[in-house]
């Protein structure tokens, strides 16, 4: 991996080419920036904040604003800035295991004197172990599949005798076309709605772009009509990491000089444990579990390498001991900060009269990896809390530990409204652990609501959804279609109730008005008489009204 280079057009093929790393960048940035539109438009639901494509290109962005400043990177070195800047710029899901495809990448062909064809193929395997390393349950139809499917190709083409690294990447590009259109094959819901994943076809016009700037060809836009994408971005759960909880040792350690099979280390520390987090940068993986047994994954950690900061706390003496002292007096010195992602001024008050810092992004304009990693620095507390408020951006805040010398703790709230819900728990005084512990408990709580507007018709779980109508979700879940607000709010609050709670908030966002909020409140207090409903001024764009029950 070379900052300058000589571009192999035919005379040099099969000899390996040595590549301009800011070319290769800015060819599958720019691949990415005519198809990023289209990709964000294809969703499993018809919701208007589809960023998948968005989440991506911001990610390469901040790999090529990366190169550009420091031309002259070689090597280990400029794999190394390719790493970081992916890692500080992910955003979504699909940006952070985007971040770990260019890492694993990246490990290959920095230690590479050029790219031949083996060293090309070896580094989409790289490029695959580190996706999949990255999620504790990998989902089969997500852009997991489709890079894992065109690492094969390309292995088994220079196999068969192939040596142009050039035509090892096409054959590699054509296959993750190939594994785009089988997604919904692998993932009921994508196949019932008539798309693929968007993710996977990110990953497919990325590899256009690479095989652009070493062949000289022009990559071709993908037409959403021939090739219809998909919205897995949703559908990716797996990789954020459960919530923590108050069962048995948190357990902290780094392995140095770590030699051994990443992949089956990774697995086992999953199968020891909970909220499990393994982050291996070089020959360093810390590891982050909740087991009953820490001596046993210490023991094994231990034969990977020499373990260093080993930390193990008995979570379930410290609850024991918070509900045996709960009237101890308060730390003078503040322990716990904590920083959220929101939109809407309204949201950004009322974060802020509760003592968190606020990271301005959610639906539709994810924050970064640096956003919150800033944020956190700005704080300079010992331990910050984050509150992502979103599905998309958990991942993202999930990263932002391994950046920053505090303590960081993710409460994997889902809306903003959720975010605020949990903020009753925060004590800024109080120990970090015991505090996280309880705005986990009172997320896990949650029912989670929101009614926008579909973008486009569609077909969602069977469910027939006209553009311009009203949809309400739960749990993220299309559950009610309508005309106007008022009924598809009411028709979630009904499902909700029928579950029992006592407590429920309504976030009015732009295009609702607060005569009509205080109706919509109004009548859901009607279902129920000992129901206490709130209304709060939150200005969030795209999604009109948020709901959570508690």
């Amino acid at each position: 991996m070379e900052g300058t280079a000589e571009k192999s057009q035919g005379e040099n093929r099969g000899a390996g080419t040595r590549v301009d790393l800011r070319a290769v960048i800015a060819a599958a940035y720019n691949a990415l920036t005519v198809n990023a539109a289209r990709i964000d438009e294809l969703n499993v639901y018809p919701v208007p904040d589809g960023d998948t494509g968005t989440n991506m290109l911001l990610t390469l962005r901040s790999v090529l604003e990366s190169v550009s400043q420091s031309p002259s990177l070689s090597g280990e070195v400029a794999a190394k800035a390719v790493s970081r800047s992916a890692l500080m710029g992910a955003r979504g899901n699909s940006g952070v295991i985007l971040s770990q495809i260019l890492r694993g990448a990246c490990d290959v062909l920095g230690k590479a004197s050029s790219c031949d064809a083996r060293t090309l193929a070896a580094a989409l395997s790289g490029a695959k172990e580190r996706a999949y390393a990255a999620v504790g349950e990998p989902v089969e139809g997500t852009m997991l599949s489709v890079i894992k499917d065109a690492a094969e190709v390309a292995r088994l083409t220079v196999e068969r005798g192939e040596n142009d690294p050039v035509e090892v990447l096409r054959a590699a590009a054509r296959e993750a076309h190939a594994s785009v259109k089988r997604t919904p094959e692998l993932l009921r819901v994508l196949k019932e709605a008539g798309v693929v994943d968007a993710g996977g076809m990110g990953v497919a016009v990325i590899l256009d772009g690479l095989l652009a700037a070493l062949s000289g060809e022009e990559p071709a836009a993908v037409g959403v009509e021939e090739e219809p994408e998909g919205g897995g971005e949703r559908l990716r759960e797996t990789v954020e990491h459960s919530a923590d909880e108050a069962w048995g040792y948190c357990t902290e350690f780094i392995v140095d000089g770590f030699s051994g099979d990443e992949g089956k280390f990774g697995k086992s520390m999953h199968e020891m444990g909970k909220s499990v987090l393994v982050i291996p940068d070089g020959d360093i993986v810390k590891v982050h579990l909740h087991t009953q047994d820490p001596g046993s994954a210490l023991t094994y950690a231990g034969s990977f390498g020499r373990l260093s900061g080993v930390k193990v706390d008995d979570m379930e003496a410290q609850t024991r001991a918070r509900a045996e002292d709960a009237s101890a007096p308060s730390r003078s010195a503040v322990r716990l900060g904590v920083v959220a992602a929101s939109r809407g001024e309204g949201n950004r008050k009322l974060f802020e009269s509760a003592g968190a810092v606020v990271v301005e992004g959610g639906q539709g304009a994810n924050p970064s990896t640096e956003d919150f990693v800033r944020a956190v620095e700005d704080l300079d507390a010992p331990a910050v809390v984050l509150l992502p408020n979103n599905k998309n951006v958990v991942p993202t805040a999930r990263s932002v530990g391994e950046l920053v010398e505090a303590e960081v703790y993710v409460v994997p709230t889902k809306s903003i409204a959720g975010g605020l819900a949990v903020l009753v728990g925060y004590d800024a005084e109080e120990e970090p652990e015991d505090v996280v512990t309880e705005m986990c408990e009172i997320e896990k709580a949650l029912r989670y609501a929101e009614v926008t507007r579909a973008v486009r018709d569609a077909r969602v779980e069977g469910r027939e959804v006209r553009e311009g109508e009203y949809i309400g979700l739960l749990g993220g879940e299309l559950r009610s279609v309508g005309e106007v607000v008022s009924d598809v709010a009411l028709s979630l609050a009904e499902i909700i109730l029928e579950e029992g709670v006592d407590f429920v908030t309504l976030l009015r966002g732009e295009g609702l008005g607060e005569a009509e909020a205080e109706e919509i409140a109004k009548d859901i207090r009607g279902l129920d008489d000992g129901l206490v409903v709130e209304v709060r001024d939150g200005g969030q764009p795209l999604y009109p009204l948020q709901m959570v029950a508690e």
